[in-house]
């Protein structure tokens, strides 16, 4: 009370407390925002590398053999937003070809960071965790089907031509 009136209003330090405990709820509804971000992006991935997969092995009932060249890919629309933009140095999907046609497999690099792959020999999507392979050229097709000498082709969400990735990406 001063002069006989109550005062009323907060004081500093319960708008300290009130501040603190907003940037902390802010603080954890952005770690969980980037997480469902990433766990999104990983998904779209792994959907993509799955029906890619599944075309492979219709492509293989009608031919006898899996693709063996980016041309013969078609029907399929990547989801771009949920691939990492690649470095100039390297790719964020890879397109492996056997030239007998016996195996086919393909890679991504998700937004997450996290490297994804799959190929004819099981049809399962992996997570590759034995390190970056997408800045070597080959080295990537030979660490995920086991075959050296494997063709490929790689590509960058960054590309800025009417290559085969913006066409799967839907000319995005």
């Amino acid at each position: 009370m001063v002069n006989g009136h109550k005062q009323t209003g907060f004081t500093i330090v319960e708008l300290l407390i009130v501040i603190v405990v907003i940037a902390i709820l802010a603080a954890i509804t952005i770690v969980a925002y980037n997480g469902i971000q990433n766990r999104a992006a990983d998904a779209a991935v792994q959907s993509d590398l799955n029906a890619l997969i599944k075309k492979a092995g219709l492509f293989n009932v009608d031919n006898s053999r899996y693709y063996t060249v980016v041309a013969e890919i078609t029907g399929f629309t990547a989801t771009k937003s949920g691939y990492a933009t690649a470095p100039t140095t390297s790719s964020n999907l890879f397109v492996c070809f056997v030239t007998s046609g016996s195996l086919f497999g393909v890679g991504a690099l998700s937004k997450s960071g996290k490297i994804y792959y799959v190929t004819t020999a099981d049809n399962s999507v992996k997570e590759y965790t034995a390190g970056s392979w997408f800045a070597t050229s080959g080295a990537g097709c030979t660490a995920i089907m086991g075959v050296a000498g494997t063709n490929y082709n790689a590509y960058s969400s960054t590309d800025t031509t009417t290559g085969p990735w913006r066409a799967w990406a839907g000319g995005n």
